[in-house]
């Protein structure tokens, strides 16, 4: 199932509690894969970015990223390390 991250939160993506309700969304949703688009995302904090990869990671569903714009990918992609070394 794809997920319009943008359209459904925005373009700016700040909070932890964002990031935390996304995934808390989809624990709910009685399907095992999901593909986040941020195709209209144009920027994220650290804080949304390692709220995100903690919960991510905490759920047993399989989540995926597209689209990430290269700013988009460096916050990401550090969280990312950060969350799972």
């Amino acid at each position: 199932m794809m997920i319009n991250l943008g359209a459904e939160f925005g373009s700016h993506l700040e909070s932890s509690e964002d990031a935390t309700e996304l995934i808390d969304i989809l624990n709910k949703i009685p399907k095992d894969d999901f593909i986040i688009d941020f195709k209209e995302v144009i920027f994220v904090t650290m804080n949304f970015a390692q709220a995100y990869y903690t919960a991510k990671y905490d759920s047993d569903k399989r989540i995926s990223e597209i689209n990430l714009s290269d700013e988009v990918s460096v916050v990401m992609g550090a969280a990312d390390e950060a969350c799972n070394p």
